[in-house]
């Protein structure tokens, strides 16, 4: 993807913010998906929420019910899951082959590859043991005991796609990535929240103009209907 088009996909989710009919169509969008049971628990009756995810799938121009289904909240910070992640970087062309990996050894020796192919045809590869696991901590997720290939397949995976594509997911971490870091205090709330509070702020400010539209016009009706039927009783009021 060029320089022109990233500039072109960032202006569009500026113009997202400072159209205030586009906003107005987004939320009403993010509204009817919140009501539906068909959207991840963590989404239902959050418009607001619904509304950061449409602006995600905007930038990484994905189907909004695909990012919908995919984004997590975990720690306060949103992440795909891995296994999307995996699909969009096969689905998006940047390698020749989809990911495949190796695996070598069992228990505490398990070591997993991912593989692929660059479009210039370099081989590239990225290995991840449970030796790594334990000493990054990341065996404090439970899954890593009870499913420790699996894990090791996404952590290889994701960094592959993050080392050598990361412009598939923007800089964005899959789930299972934030998932393994113990979360840090922050001052001022997450990121999540921070985007909310101007989503909300934005909505407000939008219903509050929408509103007052409302009133005027309401007004201007009763000013109208006044003076006609002044008219009505007296035609010329200076004679």
């Amino acid at each position: 993807m060029t320089k022109d088009s990233q500039i072109a996909k960032a202006d569009n989710n500026v113009s997202f913010l400072t159209d205030a009919s586009a906003f107005e169509h987004t939320w009403r969008v993010a509204s009817s998906f919140s009501k539906s049971k068909m959207v991840p628990a963590h989404f239902q009756n959050k418009p607001e929420d619904c509304m950061v995810a449409l602006m995600m799938a905007q930038q990484l121009e994905v189907n909004p019910i695909l990012a919908l289904q995919n984004l997590q909240v975990i720690h306060g910070r949103v992440g795909f899951s891995s296994s999307f992640a995996i699909a969009l970087a096969n689905d998006r062309g940047n390698f020749k082959e989809p990911i495949n990996w190796t695996v070598e050894g069992t228990g505490e020796s398990l070591v997993v590859t991912a593989h692929a192919i660059l479009r210039t045809g370099k081989q590239v590869s990225v290995p991840v043991s449970m030796a790594t696991a334990r000493k990054e901590g990341w065996t404090k997720n439970p899954k890593y005991n009870t499913m420790p290939e699996q894990m090791l397949r996404y952590r290889s995976a994701t960094w592959l796609i993050r080392l050598h594509c990361p412009e598939v997911l923007l800089g964005m971490q899959a789930s299972d990535e934030i998932e393994d870091v113990q979360p840090t205090v922050q001052v001022g709330g997450s990121p999540v929240d921070k985007i909310n509070a101007k989503v909300k702020e934005k909505i407000n400010i939008t219903e509050e103009a929408n509103r007052l539209e409302d009133t005027n016009k309401k007004l201007e009706n009763v000013i109208t209907d006044s003076v006609d039927e002044a008219e009505e009783d007296d035609p010329d009021p200076f004679n």
